[in-house]
């Protein structure tokens, strides 16, 4: 019998190593999703930095978490069309993904940090997910980023960064543009992302290299706009921006779909006709405002 290798092996995900070991130790994570490519380039950008830098401590990072995801350019597992941020810590005697989740979870138990880099798609933008409220030594952290949005997690269960600070560990993810549909990359926005996670560091004492950041604003839990009943959606706003209560952010079949509260738009819908049910824009309303 001959085994014809043609590809890289799918059931494995690779580690980089940077540090002493002698300070804090933190894991950078991307690609949970194997189409948040942005999440990868932003991973690479970092590690491109990391080889030029003294690292005092400990820095994993592991770009591509979900090797048949990424090659499959899917959000869902190929082998079992399971999503993986949904079932840690996984399983030793589970199926691929809950083995590939648990082998993901053991990786990152040795770390005090996670960041763990994600992509909300296209119309969205960039901002932090913690949960700051439950963990408010998360504040600190979210802030060290200096991403201009910190929004409050729904703390879904199951996803790494949730499981983790239940188990101890501070852990928050940096969502970013693009990804979905297709595994696109949003260029910027990742060389953004990389000189935050850069200031992160430097903030842990990990690096002494910092690069300026920008004022945050704490943000409560993301309310999605839906659209009601089929139709055509033209958007009037972009992502990332602040809007009042009752601004327009576009129209619903010639009407002004209006926004409920006074927030900052974490998504907007392309222009498209959509169906009931489907997503028409993410709101999260200023931390301890209250909505209408």
């Amino acid at each position: 019998m001959r085994e014809v290798r043609f590809e890289q092996d799918l059931t494995r995900f690779t580690v980089y190593e940077y540090g002493n070991k002698q300070g804090p130790r933190v894991a950078i994570t991307a690609a949970i999703h194997g189409d948040e490519q942005t999440a990868i380039h932003t991973a690479n950008l970092l590690m491109k930095e990391l080889g030029d830098l003294t690292v005092n401590g400990y820095v994993k990072v592991i770009p591509v978490c979900n090797p048949p995801s990424f090659r499959n350019r899917t959000r869902f597992s190929p082998f079992d069309h399971i999503d993986m941020n949904r079932i840690f810590p996984g399983s030793p005697d589970g199926g691929p993904t809950h083995q590939l989740a648990h082998a993901l979870w053991q990786e990152t138990r040795d770390v005090d940090y996670i960041v763990d880099l994600h992509c909300v798609g296209n119309g969205g933008a960039t901002y932090t997910l913690a949960l700051y409220k439950e963990f408010p030594e998360l504040r600190e952290l979210a802030e060290a980023l200096a991403l201009p949005i910190i929004i409050q997690s729904s703390g879904t269960r199951g996803q790494l960064f949730v499981e983790s600070c239940h188990a101890g560990q501070k852990a928050l993810i940096i969502e970013l543009p693009a990804g979905q549909p297709g595994g696109t990359i949003d260029v910027a926005a990742a060389e953004e992302c990389s000189r935050a996670v850069i200031r992160y560091l430097h903030h842990l004492g990990v690096l002494s290299a910092s690069v300026p950041g920008h004022p945050v604003t704490f943000y409560d839990e993301i309310t999605t706009v839906v659209a009601q009943e089929p139709g055509l959606f033209l958007p009037a706003v972009e992502p990332g921006i602040i809007c009042e209560r009752g601004t327009a952010l576009g129209t619903w079949n010639d009407t002004p779909l209006l926004a409920p509260f006074t927030g900052v738009i974490t998504t907007i819908s392309p222009p498209r006709y959509c169906f009931t049910g489907e997503s028409l824009a993410g709101i999260a309303p200023i931390a301890g405002a209250q909505s209408s």
